[in-house]
């Protein structure tokens, strides 16, 4: 439950960025990264330039995020399993790293996260249109298959 609570808290830092490491904005072909992910723009949406748009970026953002995440936890694999109070001083300083890492690498997908996270709060709003809802719903279902990817090829890290 720890290691899953631990995923949650870096992926909603995560989300919202790409990483600067190469390996994790790169590729996941060829590697033991998951592969990525690919959202297929429904027939009704195709043509709409908004829900298209949605759906790239949602698409983009999903597979950085997971490359992302999957080379901390590569990176990281000493400290899952571990309680907070469990953690020596050098792994308190790479936790601390990790955190540091996530808040640069933020500022370079910035700009399309912020335009995401509008239509998102226009979503909840009701403010936007039965397309832009529809894209919405399409990414929020491939994040949560995505998560659910990267929950069951770690579950036994850290046990």
């Amino acid at each position: 439950m720890k290691k899953i609570l631990l995923i949650s808290i870096i992926s909603v830092f995560l989300f919202s960025c790409s990483s600067n490491n190469e390996e994790a904005t790169s590729d996941s072909s060829g590697s033991d990264k998951l592969p990525p992910l690919k959202i297929e723009v429904p027939a009704e949406l195709q043509g709409n330039k908004s829900a298209e748009e949605i759906i790239t970026t949602g698409e983009e953002m999903i597979n950085k995020f997971s490359n992302t995440l999957e080379d901390i936890i590569k990176d990281n694999k000493n400290l899952f399993g571990k309680k907070q109070e469990d953690l020596s001083f050098m792994e308190q300083i790479q936790v601390g790293k990790i955190a540091v890492q996530i808040a640069a690498s933020m500022a370079q997908f910035a700009p399309k996260f912020i335009s995401l996270q509008s239509k998102i709060e226009n979503f909840k709003k009701g403010d936007i249109s039965k397309e832009e809802t529809k894209a919405i719903e399409e990414v929020g279902k491939a994040f949560e298959q995505r998560m659910d990817e990267v929950n069951k090829k770690y579950e036994d890290l850290g046990k």
